[in-house]
């Protein structure tokens, strides 16, 4: 059975504490990912939030995706997501938010960040979810990241100056202020167009499902978004 991480919310953006639960399932059969029978329902595989946020699409529709580096469910979804995001690139602006947290959290966040100012976010990420999630390394300092990621071809200095910079800072202000309006309390998970919220966990309700397959159900979904309630 699938499970994601849910994040607690005694207060947002400074979220208290992050831990793994299992997805509800308790009326849960058994059934292909995307079987020919099954569509997306309103408020129970996806839901549409109270206040749209307006995107940054630049004319496309826009994709945010809510994660943390070392969420283990985030770095099984990312391929998933990322070869849905090959297909479709022509119609949707793609945007990924590291949500904030505990200290561990947070730094992760500032070194997201510091990766996507230098222009290193897309080729990196992957190394630092194993890194992380495989490899158990906790990279809870700009130091540590910097002496980490020095292996993978990372100036060590520039990493660190970057995680200190203003405007890194800057961005995890606005991560934490669209976290909040997003009403986002789990990772992955997905804001469709600002105006609707689904994720792997969300997809699956109701279904016994492996964890590629709610990953799939979840593009499934953003597919039935594009192609109807969002043109509505």
């Amino acid at each position: 059975m699938q499970r994601r991480t849910v994040l607690s919310l005694p207060a947002v953006p400074a979220l208290a504490a992050m831990s793994a639960s299992p997805m509800l399932a308790s009326a849960a059969t058994a059934e292909p990912a995307t079987s020919a029978a099954w569509r997306p329902v309103e408020g129970q595989h996806y839901e549409r939030l109270a206040t749209p946020i307006a995107g940054t699409g630049g004319g496309k529709i826009e994709l945010v995706e809510f994660f943390w580096l070392g969420c283990s469910h985030c770095k099984a979804f990312d391929p998933i997501l990322e070869a849905w995001l090959a297909q479709h690139r022509d119609v949707v602006s793609m945007r990924r938010v590291h949500i904030a947290g505990r200290a561990q959290v947070a730094a992760h966040q500032k070194l997201f960040f510091a990766l996507e100012s230098m222009g290193l976010q897309e080729s990196l990420r992957p190394v630092v979810f194993d890194l992380l999630v495989q490899q158990g390394k906790s990279m809870n300092t700009p130091q540590e990241q910097a002496s980490v990621l020095a292996g993978a071809g990372v100036d060590p200095k520039r990493l660190m100056e970057s995680c200190q910079s203003f405007s890194v800072a800057t961005k995890c202000q606005q991560a934490n202020q669209l976290q909040e309006r997003a009403g986002v309390d789990g990772v992955p998970t997905l804001l469709v167009g600002g105006r609707f919220r689904t994720s792997p966990s969300i997809a699956g309700r109701g279904a016994r499902l492996t964890e590629e397959e709610s990953g799939r159900r979840a593009m499934a979904v953003v597919d039935h978004l594009l192609a109807g309630p969002l043109r509505a």
